[in-house]
């Protein structure tokens, strides 16, 4: 079937691919959508002390050097996805103007007690004045402070079409990125903004330059050009800026099917893509070739006043990779010398599973010598990530576990809830019994010993992915997400769990979020 379906595309003179997409690409995503992706084998929960790191207080200045060491020298640089819209944001506040329901400030109250929609409407009216956006929201419907109390209060509809629509501040169409986050006493800034700020922090090098790269959509492009410009303008005498930007790849697109797998058509007879998710930005990385990345979701912020530990852990994450990321190349300049016979096989075997958590197989010391050297060369010299986990609280996202493979070995990787079986009772109690989740908190290691850049593809699992179904202009479909970027796209990279603390993790999901304090002054 699907031969069949690749000839019919090569021989129909009337199509054309999508823009960037190969009929190898197609081809291959097809036999994922017959075949199924690949469903992760739980072993355990990753806790602490099996699995996850917690840094030990008497290691925590010589972490600090190393950042400091690095920084300098100008190895770090960020990389920050904020492709991402903020419809998700002011869903509810988009449902409340769409139910045609008679709006002012007290029926919303009314239906509050009851609904969960209005109740976050009506704590977004009654707190206008503690957001960022609040002065701009005034001018846009030029208005003073008396004067929007008053529309809060009879036509709270205005309000809310000022937030999400063109007439006004049009927050429904913008990316989270250009959403005023947070208010100081002579600014308010972006999310953007608040990422270059916190950036300060800890990827500054001796010549005062930030390495910072951003991934977009191509429909922002612009807005995003402007709001850096700008603060490259109010900040040209404190750094030397290296901002940077990408759009997802449309080569990393994936195709629909429907529910026999057949690819799917629009009117134009132009196959039907997407985007295929987060993980289509290990191709982004790739392009980089750079040496230290720090990887942070762009809603992930706070104000500077409680900034304090997102910047140290940031410090001692990259240091902990940078003294694992030594002994590694340690070894391997061992491993690869003339001297093999006098290597201390054992040593390197104890390092890699009390430090790096790689096992080796059953039976591993009656392997022949150079089988033990070439087995430990080769997981060893892989790219090497440290990833931040806090403690679970019930907050939506991957965790940390132990995975098996089909042939049996342990693997540490971050699992999100809609890889697994869940009608795998077994399979379904050790997600929930999670301790840690992933909040996206990364320090990735991309260069080999040698100084070379890894090439990143050599470490995917192609075979991992989630198949969801969706409609389309009324017609039922199938599609696939490619490999997540923290979840199959980095499957078989060295991979560190470390405890963080949970004032590290502070995103923005929906409006109300940013009445928290860690998004208040």
């Amino acid at each position: 079937m699907i031969q069949e379906q690749i000839a019919k595309l090569k021989s129909d003179k009337n199509f054309s691919l999508p823009a960037g997409l190969s009929i190898e690409a197609v081809e291959a995503q097809i036999k994922l959508f017959e075949s199924g992706v690949k469903i992760p084998k739980l072993e355990k929960p990753c806790t602490v002390n099996d699995g996850i790191v917690k840094i030990n207080p008497a290691e925590i200045d010589d972490l600090l050097n190393l950042h400091s060491l690095a920084a300098s020298e100008s190895r770090l640089m960020k990389f920050v996805p904020a492709s991402g819209a903020a419809s998700r944001m002011f869903q509810k506040l988009l449902l409340v103007l769409n139910d045609n329901q008679e709006l002012n400030l007290t029926s919303i109250l009314e239906r509050s007690e009851k609904d969960k929609t209005y109740k976050s409407v009506y704590d977004v009216l009654i707190n206008l004045n503690r957001f960022a956006f609040y002065d701009d929201l005034k001018d846009a419907l030029e208005v003073d402070d008396t004067r929007i109390n008053d529309l809060v209060s009879s036509q709270p509809e205005k309000i809310l079409r000022a937030i999400l629509f063109e007439s006004g501040l049009n927050y429904s169409s913008k990316p989270k990125g250009a959403i005023k986050f947070h208010k100081y006493l002579n600014e308010s800034r972006t999310a953007f903004e608040e990422q270059i700020y916190e950036s300060f922090n800890y990827v500054v090098d001796k010549e005062k330059r930030v390495k910072i790269h951003f991934t977009i959509s191509e429909e922002h492009e612009s807005l995003f050009i402007e709001i850096i410009e700008q603060t490259k303008k109010r900040l040209k005498n404190d750094f030397r800026f290296d901002i940077s930007y990408s759009f997802q790849k449309k080569s990393t697109d994936t195709i629909a099917v429907d529910e026999n797998n057949n690819i799917l058509f629009d009117k134009q007879n132009k196959i039907i893509a997407r985007p295929a998710g987060h993980g289509a930005l290990i191709e982004n990385l790739t392009d980089l070739e750079a040496d230290l990345v720090i990887i942070k979701n762009i809603d992930n912020l706070s104000t500077e006043r409680l900034a304090e530990d997102t910047c140290t852990y940031k410090k001692l994450l990259t240091g902990y990779l940078i003294k694992l990321q030594n002994q590694i190349h340690v070894y391997i300049k061992l491993l690869e010398s003339k001297n093999q016979e006098n290597i201390d096989l054992n040593e390197i075997v104890d390092f890699c599973k009390e430090k790096l958590f790689i096992l080796t197989p059953s039976g591993f010391d009656d392997f022949p010598r150079k089988e033990r050297i070439a087995y430990l060369y080769k997981k060893l010299n892989r790219p090497v990530r440290v990833c931040g986990m806090v403690k679970n609280e019930g907050e939506p996202g991957g965790g940390p576990f132990w995975v098996k493979s089909e042939d049996g070995r342990l693997s540490l990787q971050i699992i999100e809830q809609a890889q697994i079986n869940l009608n795998d009772e077994q399979q379904k109690n050790i997600f929930k019994g999670s301790t840690h989740f992933n909040p996206v908190d990364l320090v990735c290691g991309l260069r080999d010993y040698k100084g070379d850049n890894f090439d990143l593809h050599n470490f995917i699992d192609h075979q991992s992915g989630i198949i969801t179904k969706k409609s389309k202009d009324g017609v039922q479909l199938k599609a696939l997400e490619l490999p997540g970027l923290w979840n199959g796209a980095m499957a078989d990279w060295i991979t560190i769990f470390v405890e963080v603390p949970i004032s590290t993790f502070n995103p923005v999901k929906e409006i109300n979020d940013l009445l928290r304090k860690e998004h208040q002054n």
